[in-house]
């Protein structure tokens, strides 16, 4: 209708001075009219207020627009971030003397591998003596209890003697027991393994040196004492560390940390060199911020790969994100702007173009993520994109 109007309106305006030279008499030579070859493409907005855009089958030819499907998913989506490398949980232990003496014996090298449960150190310790001591007394001590109590018990069943004097034999036997489970559970808790304590209750005499073993296999990283140094309870004595695994702390923005989740694919390259390549996966995500650095942290377990990487080492992360929730990866190409918002073109059908607006969370790559004003597998268009911005604001021109 409105280019109806524009149209008669052009007749009108342009037929008056001919209408008035032809009344004064003046020839005035018949020109031809210029041919309108095809008509402007149809812009409507339907009952939502959405913008369409119709092209003639003239303009879809010419423009040849090219679309591509909108994904739920984002595929090569990743983040590069720092990291450092750390012993593994459980691939690392720290060596300490569990009671005050003097170091009596060194039996290993810094960068010796050892296995587990080998000779480390040899303590000479007064407390250990006493403690081996307790536990021979409670051996004796319930080893005697054990057969009093039997003795009493036939004795009482003789009628010889009285039931009293059999609940009294039978209350020192359980304190001898418990006397002799508590002298054990010492000796354990500053790790001397069964065996040797078995050892003990044959011995001819007190040996107050207490052996340390290694509590995993892997190799002596640090040694914090010397031969005939004296050392505290609790003092370290050195560390062993098992290169077979590591752990990798990658540090990452808070902006880009919300994508990461855990059990998302990670490539490990060294910072200097690509060509050494590891992968795993992000074992978790530390839930606050690094007070160090303000980052957050994501931990990495892997398999190092002929002693690479060691701890110590920084290193190159590309995650790749597995799961991004309600959100949509759109190419770049596809967006441009209206003002400050963003806006793509939805292909409705082989002619029809809806203009949408859109809410982007974040930009990566060639990548904007979506959160807000798009549905999974529609068709955008990605080639064309300002001509059909121009086509959409034809009819604010005409006016």
């Amino acid at each position: 209708m409105i280019q109806f109007k524009h149209y008669l309106l052009f007749i009108l305006i342009g037929g008056l001075p001919l209408f008035l030279v032809s009344c004064s008499g003046d020839k005035v030579a018949n020109e031809p009219a210029a041919e309108i070859s095809e008509t402007p493409p149809s812009i409507s907005g339907d009952s939502g207020g959405k913008l369409v855009i119709h092209l003639s089958d003239k303009e879809k030819g010419e423009l040849k627009i090219e679309t591509a499907k909108v994904s739920s998913n984002v595929q090569n989506y990743s983040l590069l971030a720092p990291g450092v490398v750390f012993p593994a949980s459980g691939h690392v232990s720290i060596i300490s003397t569990p009671i005050d003496g003097r170091i009596s014996a060194v039996m290993v090298r810094e960068g010796e591998l050892i296995r587990q449960g080998q000779e480390l150190f040899k303590i000479e310790s007064l407390v250990f003596g006493n403690l081996v001591a307790e536990y021979l007394q409670a051996i004796a001590e319930e080893k005697f209890q054990t057969t009093r109590l039997e003795r009493m018990k036939q004795l009482v069943e003789q009628t010889i003697s009285s039931k009293s004097e059999l609940d009294r034999a039978m209350s020192d036997y359980q304190r001898a027991t418990a006397a002799s489970i508590a002298a054990f559970a010492k000796l354990k808790a500053i790790g001397v393994p069964n065996h040797e304590i078995e050892a003990l209750k044959s011995a001819e005499k007190i040996d107050p040196t207490l052996k340390i073993h290694a509590p995993i296999s892997g190799s002596l990283d640090q040694r914090m004492v010397e031969l005939g140094q004296s050392v505290n309870a609790l003092e370290k004595l050195g560390r062993i560390i098992d290169l077979k695994k590591v752990l990798i702390r990658g540090y990452l923005s808070p902006e880009d940390a919300r994508f990461i989740v855990a059990g998302d694919s990670v490539k490990i390259t060294r910072r200097e060199n690509e060509n050494d390549r590891l992968t795993s996966v992000v074992t978790s995500v530390n839930p606050g911020l690094d007070e160090d650095n303000r980052s957050v942290v994501v931990n990495i377990e892997v398999n190092s790969s002929n002693g690479w990487p060691k701890p110590g080492e920084n290193v190159r992360l590309e995650i790749s994100t597995s799961s991004l929730g309600e959100v949509f990866a759109v190419p770049l190409k596809a967006v441009t702007y209206d003002g400050n918002r963003a806006v793509v073109f939805v292909q409705k059908d082989g002619n029809t173009f809806e203009k949408r607006f859109i809410e982007i969370a974040e930009i990566r790559d060639q990548f904007a993520i979506v959160s807000g004003g798009m549905q999974a597998d529609e068709e955008l268009a990605v080639s064309q994109v300002f001509s059909l911005k121009a086509l959409s604001r034809y009819e604010l021109i005409a006016e």
